[in-house]
């Protein structure tokens, strides 16, 4: 066994991981540093010496591959390694040289080790949502991996690590096919050769695919997505390497990386307030006063270190960081430390700069130091923040590896630069962070209760996010919903609970005025019965609130009523809060494709949105963004928010792969009067209440770790995931928020926005008919929205022809459908013995065009000589039907391609058949005419001979009629019917 002596580096001191958690992993002089395991809390105890033993082998040889790879160009130089909450390090079975340090959870994990998946079992894989050149997700692999015992186990294992490692870091797809898969089979015809071969690298054996061995050609997803570029042309134009970054080094040898190993501990989170005079107008400080309370005393998870910051032109703390407990009185001093009345101090001589600096003095008191802590900094929209204070800000939120959440409050709208006013969107952006907001609302001297739920719901969004992603963190809002003053006197509504949140609920009623809120209180359980809300509602004057804790909480639906006499300014807010079931953790992960807040490029915003159960991906949810524009509207009202799905179909673009709970769409194109910066709010909701959405199991095939299996070897995954287990999932809801996007609006007059890429494009060919069937999805008219004008589609006789659209154009093709539905079309051709390459694009009213098409290429073999007159055209249509004549000129001069008419030989065919049916319809007509008429005649007679027997007959009343059996059953019916009518009349 090969020995790492002097290798391995154990974090002994915080200061010496301090640069790596949280980070971004960066390739430094050849070498990756900030790359950051995570070991799964789900993982047992007594596997941790084998686990990390394994760990360190596995990364090791990596380096070697990856440098192998790379022609010199990347090794390892540095992995931390985050030890689960649970594990003891001083015991036999987890023994470590020294003590390990706690940090906070990193909210950035790269590669995470875990329970085998339900399909690749402990074997590497990546989640990957974006498309071509874009960095994956994570890498995910079992545990069972890292537990081998031999080198070459180790070895193996690392081989396995490096051919998914260009794909979460450089944003390429596989060369591969999959048996029986429509879009990218296992084998195909070769065009070159004319023979079949396999759907992959030619040199399958190397995990980088070069430009001598790559397949342009081949019809695989890396060719769909990177539109036929090598992988390693993507991977050199990449930020690791493009601009003759990272050359390659004259050593023969790869860095051996050096390991630390830390244990995630408590959520540290310094609330950091503005107190300048803009506070001092309406209910603005008071609010903020009633929202930190609100989250400390009921929101705040316990063993979370929370601290409390003010400042103006200095800053203050008023509460240092304590650890937040439900048996002492720590959070009610905490929630109260907050001053009574803001100061005078204008708001242009505020100090953020201040505020974070204290901020880390105040964590710097806490053994743990600074490192991974998340800052809520609450400030005003408004005021200038010198540049050099600002580049101080971010300097020591790197060094210190602090998260920053910013907090815009209020917002007025006459802020259209929102956040540049103090250059907070580089310091978000920077920090991993997010910003949110909450609308200036206000009526005279008061203010609106909206804008303290907001705030209240903004601070609660921003302590989720610091939560520990493997506990049941902080309170999850089950429902919330706003009754105006004014329309009704009482506020009725329902919610839901589900197993997947605890028994232990909250019901909350949130005023303005506690006058507001009426003597009628009353919540009805599912089983229907009315829980009163005498002896059981609490209230709390310092967050304008009176409450019910419900324990053991009843599964199903409730309904409440609540007397409303809020006047028609103000109004009543329903919030029930719960947190997370111990034994079902369901999460709700957002992202876009954007590192920045503000978008102000012409690049598309795509929304993400990840839904799983424990690890396991959530299928076939009904996941609903919702956007919404900040400021009023020119009547002085809020913007009507958007509603859309999120879709997880695995159709290309914008969604990757299908069935991986990754559900995306593109940000909806908003047009305005004028070229601006528009802001809006974006939340996501995810929910199975229709009962539909359903989870893989674990095949237990699959959870065993094949050691020596080939690297390509897999049955998965193209389009998408294939589960052969899957089970439907109890009822559940979620509802996060994601802060603040800046998009750069387009005038009305100008849309230049195009039709999302075409990705499951795929034929199939009926070589009796010489009939080529072609099958798609619609893409949208701007990206996937709406329904695009006209499709435009070539025949090419080439692959680079076919990457340029260059070829014969077919005419009369279908008009597309609504995003979304399937379409499809069919061609004749009599062009044999040749290869061609087909592509096709979706085209707007104005005329933008959406990029080429996933290509197909087609091969018709000559059928057997006949007689019979071939048709002049090259490609002869086979339906017709919904089509428009584009109007296009051919490339070149060639017959276009028509939508055609059926072969003469078809026609007759037809015809003969149409005429055979209608003779033997109208035999069968004349001889059910003439069987009918006898039928009856029959019938009659019978009926005359029972009549004529029964005169002479005595029936007692209701004694049973006699039947003769031999008669048929028309005789029977008809004596059954005189017997009846003799016996009644007696």
């Amino acid at each position: 066994m090969r020995s790492l002596f002097g290798v391995l580096v154990w974090a002994g001191v915080l200061q010496a991981v301090s640069c790596h958690l949280p980070g971004d992993l960066r390739l430094v002089d050849n070498g990756f540093e900030g790359l950051v395991v995570s070991i799964s809390e789900d993982l047992p105890q007594q596997h941790c010496n084998q686990i990390l033993h394994g760990l360190k082998f596995v990364m090791t040889d990596f380096s070697s591959e990856l440098h192998k790879a790379t022609e010199g160009r990347a090794s390892l130089r540095e992995v931390t390694v985050v030890l689960p909450r649970t594990w003891q390090t001083d015991i036999l079975s987890c023994s470590l040289l020294d003590p390990v340090n706690s940090i906070a959870v990193p909210t950035t994990t790269h590669l995470r080790v875990s329970n085998p998946h339900p399909v690749f079992g402990s074997n590497p894989w990546v989640q990957q949502s974006q498309g071509c050149g874009r960095h994956g997700d994570f890498i995910q692999l079992g545990g069972d991996l890292l537990r081998a015992t031999t080198n070459d186990s180790y070895s193996h294992a690392a081989k396995l690590l490096m051919g998914v490692w260009p794909k979460f870091r450089w944003g390429v797809f596989d060369e591969h096919g999959y048996d029986n898969d429509l879009l990218y089979p296992a084998t195909y015809m070769d065009p070159i050769s004319g023979e079949m071969r396999i759907n992959n690298c030619k040199d399958e054996q190397h995990p980088i695919c070069d430009e001598d061995n790559h397949v342009p050609e081949a019809p695989n997803k890396h060719n769909a997505q990177c539109q036929g570029k090598s992988a390693w042309d993507v991977i050199m134009a990449s930020q690791d390497f493009k601009d003759k970054r990272n050359t390659a080094t004259n050593s023969s040898e790869a860095l051996i990386p050096k390991f630390y190993f830390v244990q995630a501990g408590e959520p540290r989170i310094i609330i950091v307030v503005e107190d300048t005079a803009v506070m001092n107008l309406q209910k603005r400080w008071d609010f903020i006063r009633k929202a930190v309370r609100r989250v400390v005393v009921y929101d705040m998870p316990d063993d979370t270190h929370v601290g409390v910051v003010v400042f103006n032109s200095v800053a203050r703390t008023t509460a240092s960081l304590a650890l937040m407990d439900s048996v002492s009185d720590i959070r009610q001093r905490i929630g109260s430390s907050m001053p009574r009345n803001p100061s005078h101090v204008p708001e242009k001589h505020k100090c953020i700069l201040c505020g974070i600096q204290e901020a880390l003095r105040a964590l710097d008191m806490d053994p743990q130091g600074a490192d991974g802590a998340t800052i809520i900094l609450l400030t005003s929209g408004a005021g200038a923040t010198p540049k050099r204070e600002m580049d101080e800000m971010v300097r020591l939120s790197t060094v210190r590896g602090i998260r920053i959440d910013a907090i815009i409050y209020p917002f007025t709208e006459q802020q259209t630069k929102l956040v540049n006013s103090h250059g907070l969107e580089k310091l978000v952006s920077t920090t991993h962070g997010s910003i949110y907001s909450v609308m200036d609302e206000g009526v005279g001297n008061d203010s609106k209760i909206n804008m303290m739920i907001s705030l209240m719901n903004s601070l609660l969004a921003a302590v989720r996010k610091a939560s520990l992603v493997s506990s049941s963190g902080a309170s999850l809002i089950v429902h919330s919903k706003a009754y105006p003053g004014g329309v009704s006197h009482v506020a009725r509504g329902s919610f839901t609970i589900d197993d997947s949140i605890s028994s232990d609920a909250r019901f909350a009623v949130y005023y303005y005025d506690i006058t507001h809120v009426g003597n009628t209180l009353e919540l009805i359980t599912p089983s229907g019965n009315i829980m009163s809300s005498v002896n059981m509602q609490e209230e709390d004057g310092d967050a304008n609130v009176i409450f019910m804790n419900i324990p053991m909480t009843e599964r199903g639906e409730w309904h409440y009523q609540v007397e409303n006499r809020a006047d028609s300014h103000q109004g009543l807010q329903i919030e029930v809060t719960s947190v997370e079931s111990e034994n079902r953790l369901i999460r709700l992960h957002i992202w876009t494709n954007v590192d920045s807040v503000n978008n102000t490029s012409s690049d598309p915003i795509i929304i993400y949105a990840e839904i799983k159960d424990g690890m396991l991906p959530i299928l076939h949810a009904k996941v609903t963004a919702k956007v919404q524009r900040l400021g009023i509207d020119t009547n002085g009202n809020e913007h009507t928010p958007i509603y859309f799905y999120l879709q997880d179909n695995g159709l290309g673009d914008p969604d990757i792969t299908g069935g991986d709970g990754v559900y995306s769409r593109y940000f909806p194109n908003i047009f305005h009067d004028n070229e601006s910066l528009i802001h809006y709010e974006l939340s996501v909701t995810a929910h199975n209440i229709n009962g539909l959405a359903i989870k893989p199991l674990n095949n237990i095939l699959s959870t065993s770790t094949q050691f020596f299996v080939e690297i390509n070897d897999q049955s998965c995954c193209g389009k998408s995931i294939e589960y052969e287990h899957v089970t439907h999932i109890p009822p559940f809801q979620r509802t996060e928020m994601f802060g603040v996007i800046g998009l750069l609006s387009k005038p009305f007059n100008e849309d230049t926005v195009p039709p999302n890429r075409i990705l499951d494009l795929w034929a199939d060919i009926n070589l009796e008919l010489h009939k080529i069937s072609f099958h798609w999805t619609a893409p949208g008219d701007d990206y996937d929205w709406g329904q695009a004008h006209h499709y435009e589609a070539v025949m090419a006789k080439s692959l680079s022809d076919a990457l340029i659209f260059n070829g014969e154009r077919i005419n009369g093709m279908p008009t597309p459908l609504t995003v979304g539905f399937e379409q499809s079309m069919a061609l004749i051709t009599t062009r044999y013995d040749q290869f061609l390459y087909l592509v096709l694009r979706a085209v707007d009213e104005v005329g933008n065009h959406g990029e080429v098409s996933n290509i197909v290429s087609i091969y018709v073999p000559r059928p057997p000589a006949t007689t019979t007159k071939a048709p002049s055209s090259t490609f002869l249509p086979f339906m017709d039907a919904n089509y428009i004549n584009n109007g296009f000129n051919l490339s070149y001069n060639e017959p276009a391609v028509r939508v055609a008419r059926h072969k003469l030989e078809d026609i007759a065919i037809i015809i003969g058949s149409v005429s055979g049916f209608l003779i033997i319809l109208a035999v069968f007509s004349t001889f059910c005419f003439f069987h009918v008429s006898r039928r009856q005649r029959q019938h009659h007679k019978n009926n005359n001979e029972i009549l004529e027997a029964n005169k002479n007959s005595m029936v007692k009343k209701n004694s049973a009629p006699l039947f003769n059996h031999n008669e048929s059953t028309d005789s029977e019916a008809s004596t059954m019917k005189v017997v009846d009518v003799k016996s009644v009349n007696g």
